[in-house]
């Protein structure tokens, strides 16, 4: 791919396109896994100590993480030039094991960074000034750095996900590719996320339903960042092998 840049106004441009091509269909797609949702909530209760709140809600949890999956292969694929198809919801499962796997290891990183944050800031709050005033400003230094240090990280390692739904790697493969790929670019990245944020916040003021157009065109957005940044990632380091099926020199994704 040539004149290929890390531009979040291209980003947003492509998405529109694709967003006008295949919108509807997807928007579609988000409302009526919405409406299945909303019905397993409704038929499952509010007695959280029967069966069927716990059938219902373990169900609502299974297709919410198998919606999340195949929504995302559909993405993929509707940028590599292909038209989105419902069967992708059953082959996606075939890396349901893997996309598990990922998901516990970013939760129990969240969890022990969280704790560790936790413990600082309670130390902080209950130290009384008269013993030591170094001590809670150290406590909420410590609170501090933890948190920007797991947003990095977050950052770092956000397309994981992606990458798992786009190729055969494996959990810690994709996260090693996610780490390279996003070397250099992390405040072009809190800034695309910030702007996506703003994206959906406006959607919210559209009436509200606005927000699940702007949810799909921001899965448009974050997935041609990981294409876009794949791609400079093979041209940086010169990468000509066959490590991904999808064709990077694809018009789609030129400037």
């Amino acid at each position: 791919m040539e004149n290929v840049s890390f531009s979040q106004s291209m980003m947003f441009r492509k998405s529109w396109d694709f967003m006008k091509k295949q919108g509807v269909t997807m928007v579609g797609l988000y409302l009526a896994f919405m409406v299945v949702s909303l019905f397993l909530s409704l038929i499952s209760g509010e007695n959280v100590t029967s069966g069927r709140y716990i059938l219902g809600n373990l169900l609502a949890a299974i297709l919410s993480w198998g919606f999340g999956m195949g929504f995302g292969k559909l993405i993929l694929n509707i940028l590599d030039g292909m038209e989105p198809k419902m069967s992708v919801f059953l082959s996606i499962w075939s890396r349901a094991w893997t996309y598990l796997k990922l998901e516990i290891l970013i939760l129990s990183v969240i969890v022990v960074l969280g704790l560790i944050a936790f413990i600082a800031a309670d130390f902080a709050i209950k130290t009384p000034p008269a013993i030591s005033v170094f001590i809670p400003l150290l406590g909420y230094l410590i609170l501090a750095g933890l948190s920007i240090l797991l947003c990095w990280i977050m950052i770092r390692i956000s397309f994981a996900g992606i990458i798992i739904l786009d190729t055969e790697l494996g959990c810690r493969a994709a996260l090693k590719r996610s780490w390279y790929i996003t070397k250099g670019y992390e405040w072009k990245l809190i800034l695309l996320y910030l702007s996506i944020l703003l994206l959906n916040v406006l959607g919210l003021l559209a009436l509200v339903i606005g927000v699940f157009f702007t949810i799909v065109m921001s899965s448009f957005i974050s997935t041609i960042a990981y294409r876009v940044l794949w791609a400079l990632y093979r041209e940086n380091e010169n990468i000509t092998d066959g490590v991904s099926a999808v064709d990077y020199d694809n018009e789609e994704f030129d400037e």
